[in-house]
């Protein structure tokens, strides 16, 4: 079949985990025998992105000058652009990377409705209205609320990770599958030495409900109890909350206990995961309604071979999952003596790549990219 994808990212930087989970898609789609239109940005213009990321300029816009309104104008010229892109074109599907109901979102849904057989939304998390904090983002929510009674019109399926109430999003049918992740690109661990330091790796964007202050608050309230273990919290990436997370590091005196790395990317991040032999993914999700999760973090942990810890339940983890922490949903610090638990019984018996190979195997085989795709396009 001949499919659209539409994504309202930038390309331009592809080690996000949300670009890069577009591309794995499109790669996917096109291994399955489908022909795929991609079109994304890069900066401020419109582009074509084929499999392997590299960006074909379709047309160009200047940057607007108001810098924080500049991604609902990217959005906007994109949405321009398509609508003259498919006036030619029929695509067989088209499939959307949700980005919140506007008009000009659902101007955009009426010029694909007769250019395209089936249009397909991917909700990727759901609630996601807890997500949008600040007076702008609640009239950004008000508006997606009234157009979203307006997407039924024009829109065949959403896709979504999380079970929606009724099983439909404002009249139309939700199917349910697991977060896909491109397994070929991510290495599995090396090393088989399990170390006496328990070294933790958490990596994200920062935002409130990664809640690593809870983790922090654990590592303090353990240590000043006297706790021998020698632990290390890699914190990786940039974001809101950073600059919390650093300020209880210093208040707490735990400098040499707490790293935190920026964003790293590449062989620098795998260098410093061959140390980790934890790996935390969100420790407050209940703050945005979620209890059980489907996060690409928990995928890449995975194909690396890390156990989780999470606060809430992963979509594609079961109780025959033995490499899964799950600490309590609240606002509690983290209790440290199970974490240590929890790695000696993991690592019991040392050999820290069969167990790598375990989670490894696990995972992929619930979440791999090329079956999650084919159950969307053939619906099963």
């Amino acid at each position: 079949m001949k499919i659209l994808y539409i994504a309202f990212k930038n390309f331009s930087v592809l080690h996000y985990g949300a670009s890069k989970k577009v591309i794995s898609a499109c790669r996917a789609m096109e291994e399955l025998g489908h022909t795929v239109t991609l079109i994304g940005q890069s900066d401020s213009n419109t582009v074509f992105v084929d499999t392997r990321g590299a960006c074909t300029l379709y047309k160009e816009h200047k940057p607007f000058y108001v810098k924080k309104m500049q991604p609902l104008f990217d959005k906007w010229n994109q949405i321009d652009d398509i609508c003259q892109i498919i006036q030619n074109e029929y695509f067989d599907i088209c499939y959307i990377r949700f980005d919140l109901n506007t008009p000009k979102f659902l101007s955009l849904l009426k010029a694909l409705n007769p250019r395209c057989g089936k249009i397909f939304i991917e909700i990727p998390t759901y609630p996601y209205n807890k997500e949008y904090s600040g007076i702008i983002n609640q009239i950004r929510l008000a508006i997606d609320n009234l157009y979203a009674k307006k997407i039924y019109k024009y829109v065949d399926k959403i896709i979504s990770f999380y079970e929606i109430s009724g099983g439909e999003y404002y009249g139309v049918p939700v199917q349910v599958v697991p977060n896909g992740f491109d397994f070929d690109g991510i290495s599995i661990i090396q090393h088989d030495e399990v170390p006496d330091t328990i070294e933790i790796v958490a990596v994200s964007s920062m935002r409130l409900w990664h809640g690593y202050e809870r983790f922090i608050d654990g590592l303090n309230i353990y240590y000043s109890n006297g706790g021998k273990r020698n632990l290390i919290f890699h914190i990786v990436g940039d974001g809101r909350e950073g600059l919390k997370y650093m300020e209880l590091v210093k208040r707490y005196h735990l400098e040499q206990r707490v790293f935190f790395h920026g964003a790293m990317h590449g062989e620098e991040l795998d260098n410093l995961m061959e140390k980790c032999t934890l790996g935390v993914d969100s420790l407050a999700r209940h703050r945005t309604g979620i209890s059980v999760l489907s996060s690409l973090k928990s995928r890449e942990y995975g194909a690396k071979g890390i156990p989780i810890i999470n606060s809430c339940d992963i979509d594609i983890l079961g109780d025959d999952f033995c490499y899964f922490l799950k600490v309590p949903a609240d606002e509690t610090p983290i209790n440290i003596e199970d974490i240590i638990e929890f790695y000696d019984s993991v690592y019991q018996h040392g050999h820290r790549i069969e167990v790598a190979r375990q989670i490894r195997a696990y995972i992929e085989a619930k979440s791999s990219m090329k079956s999650v795709m084919k159950m969307v396009i053939e619906g099963k």
